[in-house]
């Protein structure tokens, strides 16, 4: 149950708390949450964001050489680039830091900006007892957003409720039918909906295609143009 828990909660982030569109979104995504943690919780990604062809355009995009890396060395630099990339953007010292330690401190960063937007009060909070906050504080946000009862819900229960509501809501507006299905189903089959939509759209043929393989096209040939047009994956801000 606690591992389910987990997916729900970074799905719940991939469907409105925190967008998931540019790679610069993503990096700031990848700061909120502990490496590994967002590896065992599959960030609600499905299969598509972890294909090499995503790994080597987010590779590409944060200035990584992929020429000749396999998959597993390559992934590790793309984190490190996206904490690097981030505690830039924050002018953070990250002279003599380890991934860990720098990946902890962007984080705490990250934390700590989100809750003073948030008026929650920071002074003598543990980082992770402040992490929780915040976090508990953006799940009901998006719960309202979703007009969704808060009122004596624990976080487990209203994880589950916004992230059903926000998948029915999408499946709803692509015509997919729910009745009897595993909301986790559902999320991966709105995603391949997506992929096929933005597939058609840049006049990619599909015949013969699943959507991985179509997933893989767009972003190889036609990342720029589908950025352009805010299509899956970047249809998010």
């Amino acid at each position: 149950m606690r591992k389910i828990s987990f997916i729900l909660a970074a799905m719940v982030l991939s469907l409105g708390i925190m967008g998931q569109g540019s790679v610069s979104a993503d990096s700031h995504d990848e700061v909120w949450k502990s490496e590994e943690k967002d590896d065992k919780k599959g960030h609600g990604k499905i299969g598509f964001f972890k294909s090499e062809a995503f790994l080597k355009y987010q590779a590409e995009e944060l200035g990584v050489d992929a020429e000749g890396k396999d998959v597993k060395d390559l992934k590790k630099e793309v984190k490190e680039a996206k904490v690097e990339q981030a505690a830039e953007e924050m002018d953070m010292e990250t002279e003599g830091k380890d991934f860990k330690e720098l990946a902890k401190e962007v984080h705490h960063q990250k934390v700590k900006e989100k809750a003073e937007e948030m008026s929650i009060e920071t002074e003598g909070k543990e980082p992770e007892e402040l992490a929780k906050e915040v976090q508990e504080e953006r799940l009901k946000e998006r719960a309202n957003d979703l007009d969704i009862a808060t009122e004596g819900k624990d976080l487990e229960t209203l994880q589950k409720e916004v992230f059903e509501t926000a998948v029915k809501y999408e499946a709803t507006i692509l015509g997919i039918d729910t009745e009897g299905k595993e909301w986790i189903d559902v999320h991966k089959e709105v995603q391949e909906v997506k992929v096929i939509q933005s597939a058609e759209q840049l006049r990619i043929n599909t015949k013969d295609k699943d959507p991985q393989q179509l997933f893989d096209e767009i972003i190889t040939d036609h990342a720029d143009e589908a950025k352009k047009q805010k299509l899956f994956p970047f249809d998010k801000k």
